[in-house]
């Protein structure tokens, strides 16, 4: 064999290895993969919610998870979208007034009152529904509701010692802050942090 041989084979070695290298990346980060949706029979409960002929629910009034995409929909099945007026017919919609043990077992549970949000940083994983419940638990109104503009659809406001919950689809990778937007709410402290990871 001669020597131009062994370097073209020397090439598609090496050449293998970076591409087999990036699917493994890919697939660890979970980069192409759909959210995962527990699946079941109409009126069956998960660790998400209840199975609808719509998608699963997290609890009355909350947008539905699409059992075939992953994806949080409106009732006629386009996915929502996080950037738009909180309440709108495009916009993830909060429950009707609930109870936190109503609420599935996979529900990031806040409590807010004037000291606080409690626990004040959660983690969720990109692109994956997420059911998140606030309680407050003082006699006080609050709103939920991030910083950042693309997710502004996502707000929930809950009257003294009630507790809503809204389901939407995770933003990309990096962090979020949230707050309560009553005025001057955020500035006695209640604020936190979404990690999306």
């Amino acid at each position: 064999m001669d020597t131009s041989n062994k370097k073209n084979i020397i090439v598609y070695i090496v050449v293998a290895v970076i591409v087999v290298a990036i699917v493994v990346y890919a697939l660890m980060s979970g980069a192409g993969t759909k959210p995962t949706v527990e699946q079941g029979a109409v009126g069956e409960k998960t660790n998400q919610g209840t199975v609808t002929e719509k998608g699963v629910v997290a609890a009355p009034g909350t947008s539905p998870i699409s059992t075939s995409t992953g994806e949080v929909v409106t009732p006629e099945g386009k996915p929502v979208q996080n950037d738009v007026i909180p309440g709108t017919p495009q916009a993830p919609q909060q429950s009707n007034p609930t109870s936190p043990e109503a609420l599935p077992s996979a529900t990031i549970k806040l409590n807010v009152s004037s000291s606080g949000y409690s626990p004040n940083q959660f983690t969720v994983k990109a692109g994956n529904p997420v059911t998140l419940s606030v309680t407050a638990t003082d006699n006080q109104t609050h709103v939920f509701a991030f910083d950042d503009a693309s997710l502004s659809a996502i707000a929930i406001g809950v009257a003294p010692g009630e507790t809503r919950a809204i389901t939407f689809n995770a933003p990309a990778r990096g962090e979020y802050s949230f707050m309560c937007n009553v005025p001057g709410h955020a500035g006695r402290g209640e604020t936190g942090k979404m990690i999306v990871q």
